[in-house]
């Protein structure tokens, strides 16, 4: 395929785009089979469905395995905060951790690089085979990385680049048929261009096609916070209301660029950047169910908000709070799935039988903070891995668990794998 045969009618593709949207916006957003799959009563999330993100758990893949004593807590943990478990030898590098991942219940890993601690089997660099082999004795599959983005287009031969062929035989080798990136589409003064967006559009466009006709890969970007910033580019001053991200998802087509949103980054960026006019939040309803189709899975994480509020660009969210009782760090723990504000939702948007963990529901925002007062567009997981519809050929497949604040500081070196258990446990718990 030739970068001419590669070039897409882009009115073709947004006509059938908005076809696509406006056909779902008769329809009812009931769940569909991925999103629930063993009927209405069954659990949400399922061993197949439930990943880890590598980024979340990075502490544990760059130590030696059981070289460091950690908590990974009891039976009663975390409702009971004191209920630590035992001081254990914890795991560390990609054999060990797989292990203590697949007794969690999880399914899947999502990479986002390939080495670990030198002073664990196989080395710094174990290699696709033995990467594999841990996989599979876990009983876990690669669902994907965040190794892929632009930088695997030789924009000039329209064919992969040195890199690209790489991450394609990883890819071969370890299973995974999509590759993703949480880097930014456009970076640097070009981010405030429109001529900067159009290009990292059409090229995205490009790899989505190269890859996914040749290949059978997926392309995604992960967007965090900065894609939801505007496209401030004086030259084109409509552009001045325009979210990064909505300009982003127009201009690529559907059929080839995906989407893996981030449950933290998605509520945190559309606090830090209000519209410069009239103060409203950008709406995260429609580009979760309008785009369902586009989305390859979830980052799931959650967080409460910020115990000191902040103006905007400052963060609404954190991912780490004071847990009562908590005897470590100074009672500074990472909030586990569906236990922070984003994991309950506000009270106005939960579904019926439902009841708020841990943290409760979200208050919504406070002065400083941009647009104080209740939230109902802060769905809460529940809502959203049910409300937004997915099927075996289409929309997401995976709930991947993640936190930016998993590593846990020397005086809690458990935190990030304590983190993942629970998680999990949570996760699967949920009806």
């Amino acid at each position: 395929m030739n970068s001419e045969e590669l070039r897409l009618d882009r009115r073709k593709f947004l006509m059938a785009a908005a076809g696509v949207a406006g056909t779902a916006a008769l329809g009812s957003w009931a769940p569909w089979a991925q999103s629930r799959p063993g009927g209405p009563n069954a659990p949400i999330v399922f061993k197949q469905t439930l990943a880890a993100q590598h980024f979340s758990i990075r502490d544990s893949i760059t130590r030696v395995d059981k070289a460091v004593m950690g908590y990974l807590g009891g039976p009663n943990f975390p409702e009971d905060p004191t209920d630590l478990g035992p001081l254990v030898p914890l795991p560390g590098g990609y054999q060990a951790v797989f292990q203590f991942l697949g007794e969690c219940g999880y399914g899947g890993f999502e990479f986002y690089q390939f080495t670990q601690a030198a002073g664990n089997p196989g080395g710094a660099n174990p290699g696709n085979t033995l990467i594999k082999q841990w996989l599979d004795s876990a009983g876990l599959k690669s669902v994907g990385t965040h190794t892929g983005g632009l930088g695997l287009l030789n924009t000039t031969t329209g064919g992969l680049s040195t890199n690209g062929q790489t991450q394609l035989a990883i890819a071969d080798a370890l299973g995974h048929r999509m590759l993703g990136t949480a880097g930014d589409p456009v970076s640097g003064n070009a981010a405030n261009t429109l001529a900067g967006w159009q290009t990292a559009c059409e090229n995205y466009n490009k790899l989505g096609a190269l890859l996914m006709e040749n290949y059978g890969i997926k392309a995604y970007l992960h967007p965090e916070q900065n894609n939801w910033d505007f496209i401030r580019d004086a030259a084109h001053p409509e552009l001045a209301r325009k979210h990064r991200i909505d300009f982003f998802v127009e201009n690529t087509d559907p059929r080839y660029v995906f989407l893996e949103p981030d449950t933290f980054h998605m509520y945190n960026a559309r606090g830090r950047f209000p519209d410069p006019v009239d103060g409203s939040l950008w709406d995260p309803v429609p580009y979760m169910t309008k785009n369902w189709k586009r989305l390859v899975g979830w980052h799931v994480k959650d967080a409460v908000r910020a115990a000191t509020p902040v103006a905007a660009p400052g963060n609404p969210f954190e991912q780490t709070k004071v847990r009562p009782g908590f005897p470590l760090a100074g009672g500074v723990d990472v909030i586990y799935s569906t236990e922070g504000h984003i994991g309950n939702g506000a009270q106005a948007a939960a579904q019926p039988g439902t009841s708020p963990r841990a943290y409760g529901y979200d208050p919504g925002a406070t002065a400083p903070s941009a647009q104080p007062g209740p939230d109902p567009k802060v769905w809460g997981l529940r809502r959203m891995f049910t409300d937004v519809k997915a099927n075996r050929a289409k929309g997401f497949a995976y709930h991947i668990v993640e936190s930016d604040s998993g590593p846990g500081p020397a005086t809690d070196p458990g935190r990030s794998l304590r983190h993942a258990k629970y998680s999990a446990k949570l996760l699967l718990g949920q009806k």
